[in-house]
């Protein structure tokens, strides 16, 4: 066989534990990682929460059409940055630092090759569209997916050694700056590179605060044998995030030829207040969750356990997430207004109506994990193209009947197709799939019943847009409590699992430095 083994004489100035320390100084409770990360997608969500009036305010509707539009190609080319490799580092039983330093030469050359391509990209893709201005906004957004390909192999290196309080400390800071400089430009009349400036920034900072604070640093070394494995574990997860990402930009690519750039705009607003969902609580859930499911998995005799923490983490994200957006879906349209301005108000219809399918995906998440600590990726690429053409098929039939028709569709479609999902993680845990309906079916009816009631009997008694907006704001942040008392035993006993899985010990890994 041929081996490649390539060492210049120098690496990359790291800590003396950055090659092999043990983990065992990292955090060993579950839930103090998660508690980090929420925490920081927290400070974020308000972070955007409060910007958002600011920027609907100063920035055209046609602004988010065009960014959301500028970000169809970078997003593919995201997908690709990371090739599936930071996870396949993160499941690795054994920290070898030049398998680590493989993996992210590797990287560093698909950011580069992915960076020029969709520079190449940007004017056929702006000539298309029939958006001349989009060249520019792509060839700028052009440099995301190279930066997120040198943050991969760092961000890895601390999920493996628990230091989820400082992924947590970076992303705010990050998120931070991006927000401050949308703002900052907005104010001065950027228009929509204020929203361009925001992801580069925040990605830009992200690469550099993940690298000063990881104890890994690249050796000049290449292993094509040690890359190999990542290689066949990141194919099918590229291929899986590509087809997710071409279902997710659909939407986007229909809405403007057929409907215009309003419909782009109010899409993108959707997905938007929805983001908050993956990215303050299933983002972190599930990223913890797979630190977790791998220590459990032990070659496949723990198959049973990581069943049981896909059911937990499920509970628990359902808990935490149907009640708060399904209050919003039903009686929402006052806090959108109040919040983004009047021209935005037929947003809230769009984000009723997409709310649903957006939560499935949302909680979907944990299950993605399974697949990967099963090195079953294969079973994952298979589900995703089998729901992405038939939802494509579905979703382009209701595309004549108008917008709304649309998007409920694209919705019931995610709802209908859980049993099938459940079935493909079947094949990797021992899962019942009458037990994963369990999980959702208390949080979704005390999201529903907190909303019917509060627009029938609440709404009504409530003088003045203003008040309206947060008195839903306040019901949707109490239905969560409700649906955690309607199913508080079993709620408790699944924290309690979660809170133990983190409990085992990790093999060695790269040991985070200490904060600058």
């Amino acid at each position: 066989m041929l081996r490649l083994r390539v060492h210049l004489p120098f690496q990359a100035r790291g800590p003396g534990r950055a090659e092999g320390g043990s983990s065992g100084a990292a955090p060993a409770q579950f839930f103090a990682s998660i508690r980090a990360l929420i925490g920081a997608r927290a400070v974020l969500a308000l972070l955007q929460l409060f910007s958002l009036p600011v920027l609907t305010r100063l920035l055209d509707v046609r602004d988010f059409a065009l960014m959301a539009l500028g970000m169809v190609i970078p997003l593919f080319a995201n997908t690709v940055s990371d090739a599936g490799l930071g996870r396949s580092l993160v499941r690795r039983q054994h920290f070898d630092p030049v398998e680590w330093s493989s993996v992210f030469w590797f990287l560093f050359l698909v950011g580069a090759a992915l960076a020029g391509m969709t520079a190449a990209a940007a004017p056929v893709f702006a000539g298309v569209m029939g958006e001349p201005g989009l060249a520019a906004i792509v060839l700028v957004l052009a440099s995301v997916p190279f930066l997120l390909s040198l943050t991969s192999a760092h961000q890895a290196a601390l999920e493996r050694a628990y230091r989820f309080d400082q992924i947590s400390s970076v992303t705010v800071a990050a998120g931070i700056a991006g927000v401050l400089t949308a703002v900052a430009l907005a104010l001065a009349g950027a228009g929509v590179w204020a929203l361009v400036a925001q992801q580069v920034v925040t990605a830009l900072l992200r690469a550099a605060g993940f690298a000063w604070l990881s104890a890994f640093q690249p050796r000049f070394a290449f292993d094509w044998p040690l890359l190999r494995p990542h290689l066949h574990f990141g194919k099918n997860t590229l291929l899986f995030s590509g087809v997710m990402t071409l279902q997710n930009q659909t939407p986007v690519l229909a809405f403007g030829p057929v409907f215009g750039t309003l419909a782009v705009s109010l899409w993108a607003m959707s997905e938007r207040a929805a983001r908050l969902a993956r990215t303050a609580l299933a983002g972190p859930v599930s990223q913890v969750t797979l630190v977790s499911m791998s220590r459990q998995w032990r070659d496949g005799k723990g198959a049973a356990e990581v069943a049981a923490l896909y059911l937990a983490s499920t509970r628990l994200l359902a808990t935490l997430l149907f009640p708060s957006f399904l209050v919003i879906a039903l009686a929402g349209e006052a806090a959108f207004v109040w919040i983004l301005s009047e021209p935005w108000r037929p947003v809230a219809v769009v984000f009723a109506l997409a709310v649903p399918g957006l939560l499935i995906d949302a909680v979907a998440s944990s299950g993605a994990r399974v697949f990967m600590v099963a090195d079953r990726t294969d079973l994952r690429l298979r589900m995703a193209a089998e729901r992405f053409a038939i939802g494509l098929l579905l979703f382009l039939a209701a595309l004549p009947f108008g917008l709304e028709a649309a998007i409920l569709v694209r919705s019931l479609f995610a709802i209908a197709y859980l049993p099938r999902y459940w079935a493909y993680l079947g094949r990797c845990v021992p899962l019942d799939r009458l037990a994963c309906a369990r999980q959702l079916i208390l949080p979704a009816a005390a999201g529903i019943g907190a909303g019917l009631g509060f627009r029938i009997w609440g709404a009504p008694q409530i003088p003045g847009l203003a008040w309206e907006a947060l008195a839903v704001l306040a019901a949707a942040a109490a239905a969560p409590v409700l649906a955690a008392l309607l199913s508080w035993r079993p709620l408790r006993a699944d924290i309690a699992r979660l809170r133990a899985s983190a409990n085992e010990t990790a093999s060695a890994a790269p040991a985070a430095s200490p904060a600058p």
